[in-house]
């Protein structure tokens, strides 16, 4: 349950765990030519009507009802949570934000505004303590760079 670029990559992922994968864009669909050709490829139907409601019995899924009132059924699903910053001091400085929320960064954590730096969970798609240590060690030891040349 998902749409453009979120929808691909959770396909992706999902394909190791089931052949038979259908993505409910509850709307018009938002693909690249090249994503489209390769989930056809996959076998992965695309569904875009709009999404009513979700049915569970005991705790299970059952189906999707869909605003047309029709419906499919379904054992489950994945979704594609947005990312929402917990802060909007990024915003309100300029900052940019990729299609799933996080601050855009470059390789050494810099963001598209200048003297702005960006590391952990804010900035990257892989959320966890290894990585937001990495982006922090890469992030310090660029700030340092950068002080020392200008004092020196």
């Amino acid at each position: 349950m998902a749409n453009g670029e979120r929808a691909f990559h959770l396909a992706s992922l999902v394909t190791y765990l089931t052949k038979e994968i259908t993505i409910l864009t509850s709307g018009a669909k938002d693909f690249e030519a090249k994503q489209l050709e390769k989930l056809k490829q996959h076998k992965i139907i695309i569904i875009e009507k709009e999404i009513s409601s979700i049915v569970y019995q005991n705790g299970q899924m059952e189906k999707i009802i869909f605003k047309d009132d029709s419906s499919k059924n379904f054992d489950c699903d994945y979704t594609s949570i947005p990312i929402e910053q917990s802060c909007n001091i990024p915003a309100e400085l300029g900052c940019n934000f990729t299609e799933l929320g996080h601050i855009e960064v470059n390789f050494m954590q810099k963001t598209t505004e200048k003297d702005i730096v960006a590391c952990g969970d804010n900035s990257s798609l892989m959320r966890s303590v290894a990585t937001a240590v990495y982006g922090g060690n890469i992030t310090g030891a660029m700030i340092n760079n950068e002080l020392t040349h200008e004092n020196f």
